[in-house]
């Protein structure tokens, strides 16, 4: 590979990073890991899943543009926005969502603390509580996925131009360096948040989280508009 490629790739490892640190990419799945109780274990494996079809979205539209031609990258960017748009009222439609749920059922346990109120999951089969809970991961998994890193495209041509090679091993440093940044800044943000206890979190944590997340997709929106 030559010098240039591996500028490339260089750059691409930095833009993964710099881009995986906003927090649409890891803040709802620490919220939501910390309202649910989540195991680590299980958070990192979500977000990974997510990063998986993040990553995997924005190589795609960085491929379809080098097939079609740079006169494709204008129609790309322009679905790029709308995917951005969708992604970030999804957001904000699971942040409510989640909200409203917590409010529905009128508390119960959980990684905050114990709800001194009527715990409503507790009358409902276990069965139905796993799948409620196992339902709000898999929806924050994709929408947190869904949504392509347009600052890819760029590198994707630029490697394209250069060689096979190099546009293989900008995907694959793009896809690690995404991933496995997800991963860790989530996991460093469990941590950092576990000592995050209060009154008011013990018997609000989900709804705050949920406030938290709509307001994250919130700020995707005006970020992009």
């Amino acid at each position: 590979m030559t010098q240039a490629g591996l500028a490339l790739v260089a750059t691409t490892i930095i833009t993964a990073i710099v881009h995986t640190l906003i927090p649409d990419h890891w803040l709802p799945f620490v919220l939501v890991a910390r309202a649910e109780g989540w195991t680590p274990r299980r958070t990192m494996m979500l977000t990974a899943v997510s990063g998986l079809m993040h990553v995997t979205l924005s190589i795609a539209l960085g491929l379809a543009i080098v097939v079609a031609g740079r006169g494709a990258e204008r129609a790309m960017d322009g679905l790029h926005d709308r995917l951005e748009w969708l992604s970030g009222w999804m957001l904000v439609a699971f942040g409510l969502a989640y909200t409203g749920w917590f409010l529905l059922r009128g508390g119960h346990v959980h990684s905050f603390g114990i709800h001194p109120h009527h715990d409503a999951e507790e009358h409902q089969p276990p069965g139905r509580r796993m799948r409620l809970k196992d339902l709000s991961g898999y929806t924050l998994t994709f929408v947190v996925g869904f949504n392509p890193c347009i600052l890819l495209i760029p590198l994707v041509l630029g490697a394209a131009q250069l060689s096979a090679l190099t546009l293989v091993a900008v995907s694959v440093a793009f896809a690690f360096s995404t991933i496995g940044s997800m991963v860790i800044v989530t996991r460093l943000g469990l941590h950092g948040t576990s000592r995050l206890t209060s009154p008011f979190l013990t018997r609000y944590g989900e709804a705050v989280s949920g406030a938290l997340i709509a307001l994250t997709g919130a700020a995707v929106l005006l970020m992009g508009a």
